[in-house]
């Protein structure tokens, strides 16, 4: 699947039963609709949390909606509906970067392998206008996401929520399932982390160019 491409609903049927019970049909009409507005939603959010490869993704993406099918019904819309998703998505992100970290233990990988991996490496769009500004922001992205990569889970979990989410503490909090001060120590902590490895990859990079 490419990335960020919208592809047909896996829970869609492939052809509407006239038979079908009309609250099944509304749930699964909703379900179609959640999945349509918010793929490209939880496809960031996964990419966010560190995992890697679009097969990886494909696979977490399958199972955050098979989770949103189980329990669409259960949402009471107290919350918003990205801050659920983002809940479910932290959970299988979760799960998976503990598979991954277990099976590192059997598979040794170069970190030439792993950066090649890396699940937020993205080229930029190329700009005929201004190609050297392009390469610019590259270069800037690709030296963010080489920090964040760095960063322990706790402190990339609330980091990306804070950062690149916009999500307050009380907030993040509910998302996690952690104490508010406990998220405000770990902004703090993940911001601090977060400068010092972009100002340790300015210093390698520019030793590296000379």
């Amino acid at each position: 699947m490419a990335a960020g491409t919208l592809e047909r609903s896996p829970f869609a049927p492939a052809e509407r039963q006239a038979a079908e019970p009309r609250a099944g049909s509304l749930s699964r009409e909703r379900l179609e609709q959640v999945y349509a507005d918010h793929f490209r939603y939880v496809w960031r959010c996964l990419r966010a949390l560190g995992l890697r490869g679009d097969g990886q993704i494909d696979d977490a993406i399958h199972d955050v909606f098979l989770v949103v099918q189980q329990k669409l019904d259960e949402f009471d819309g107290k919350a918003e509906v990205t801050t659920w998703l983002y809940a479910i998505c932290l959970r299988v992100a979760r799960r998976y970067r503990w598979a991954a970290r277990r099976d590192a233990w059997r598979f040794f990988s170069t970190d030439e392998d792993a950066d090649s991996q890396n699940p937020l490496r993205v080229a930029a769009t190329p700009s005929e206008r201004d190609p050297e500004r392009t390469l610019e922001r590259e270069e800037r992205l690709s030296l963010a996401r080489r920090a964040l990569d760095r960063l322990d889970d706790d402190k990339r979990e609330v980091f990306v929520l804070s950062q690149v989410e916009q999500r307050s503490a009380p907030e993040i909090a509910e998302i996690t399932g952690t104490p508010v001060n406990t998220v405000y120590s770990r902004i703090r902590a993940a911001k601090l982390a977060f400068q010092a490895e972009i100002k340790r990859l300015e210093l390698v990079t520019r030793g590296t160019s000379r």
